[in-house]
């Protein structure tokens, strides 16, 4: 008796000791992971052997001295998951450089902005623009690799607009940008990130995403995570708000309805022909005659000419093989004609309002500042710059 005292004893306290060090493990995986990426570009090549091993990882866990196979379920997921994205970081990736540089310059050769090695082909082959080299004592004479394009015609509106331009928007849009991580300084894999998430900014007027590379900028795969975790959060409950806004106020009853609905027809069909191809032997004749029917009707409704509507619906021959598998395989969910996404519930409740728009665009920039701390964002980039062609200068309040 006193030995099996002894060995249950034992037992609870190893019990209790893995207990505490999975707890353990739990902890410091939490605490890791909440840590932002501390490096600069100029001592990347020296931090790379002394940066911590990501919490993801297996061999953040066997230097620890726990194997994988012993750690919680929903670590080995969240390892299983950083070497999926990692398999697929290249495919996922930017093929080419987001930032070209080309300075495009007016016809004093003064400078106008930077855009795309495709926009400058596109000025010269339309022989709009030439190749040329920058202002004698100009700021960007300094550059010896600078890129230049003179403009050979006055743009509309050069005045106007230019006096209209902030200081930080004519820094922001004269300046080389660097093709790295602005979150980071990584200059590996890229994505393009948007800093208004793309679902709302396609359904934008034309004046706030046309020509407006602004709320663009550069995310290396590990920091878009990052973001895009933060951002989906932030998307859900701005849209579930909105939805209960719709029950509550103006009492829409289909504000949470599904985005698909089931056809009762089809899944009739649906239902007839399986039955037909599992239970044909064990059915009642009436019922496999009223079946084939059902099936009949639906693949006569599919037939593209007369004649062939007809033998269907005759009966003569009986239904082949490949006529229930395609009656078995019929796609009854289909859409619901009165759902509406969550994107556009979003933007149908700025109403085309100028300044609701503009706040939301603003709101967007604050959330991503204080989500990815970004230390690499281009020169002249500030929350406050305008949010849409033509428009002033931003006041924060």
């Amino acid at each position: 008796m006193s030995s099996t005292n002894t060995t249950l004893k034992a037992t609870a306290l190893s019990i209790g000791a893995t207990a505490a060090a999975l707890g353990l493990i739990f902890l410091i995986h939490n605490r890791t992971f909440s840590k932002r990426k501390q490096q600069s570009k100029d001592d990347d090549a020296d931090k790379k052997e002394d940066e911590p091993i990501s919490p993801d990882s297996a061999s953040f866990y066997n230097q620890l001295g726990i194997s994988e196979e012993d750690l919680p379920s929903h670590i080995r997921r969240d390892i299983h998951k950083q070497r999926k994205r990692k398999s697929k970081e290249a495919m996922i990736s930017m093929k080419t450089k987001m930032y070209d540089n080309i300075h495009m310059l007016d016809e004093d050769r003064e400078p106008l902005c930077t855009i795309s090695m495709k926009k400058a082909n596109w000025y010269i082959r339309k022989n709009i623009g030439e190749w040329t080299s920058p202002k004698e004592g100009s700021e960007l004479s300094k550059d010896k690799d600078a890129k230049c394009i003179r403009l050979l015609f006055t743009h509309n509106g050069a005045n106007e607009e230019e006096h209209k331009k902030s200081s930080s928007e004519k820094l922001y849009l004269r300046s080389a940008k660097q093709n790295i991580c602005v979150s980071c300084g990584s200059d590996g894999h890229h994505i393009r990130h948007y800093i208004v998430p793309y679902a709302y900014r396609s359904l934008l007027p034309d004046d706030y995403k046309s020509h407006m590379s602004h709320d663009i900028v550069i995310l290396c795969p590990d920091c878009h995570v990052r973001c895009e975790r933060s951002t989906k959060k932030r998307m859900k409950r701005m849209e579930t708000d909105l939805r209960m806004k719709m029950v509550t106020t103006d009492g829409e009853s289909d504000a949470f309805c599904s985005p698909v609905i089931e056809d009762a027809h089809l899944y009739h069909v649906r239902s007839c022909a399986i039955a037909l191809v599992r239970w044909k032997d064990t059915i009642p004749e009436e019922k496999v005659h009223e079946y084939e029917n059902e099936v009949r009707s639906y693949l006569a409704d599919c037939c593209k000419t007369e004649a062939e509507k007809e033998m269907i619906l005759t009966g003569n021959e009986p239904l082949t093989k490949a006529q229930l598998q395609k009656a078995c395989s019929v796609k009854y969910r289909v859409k619901n004609p009165r759902y509406v996404s969550g994107s556009e519930v979003v933007v149908r409740s700025l109403n085309d309002d100028r300044k609701k728009i503009e706040e939301f665009i603003i709101d967007w920039r604050k959330h991503f500042m204080a989500v990815v701390d970004p230390k690499y964002m281009p020169t002249g980039w500030r929350v406050d710059n305008p949010v849409s062609k033509g428009s002033s200068f931003v006041l924060l309040v």
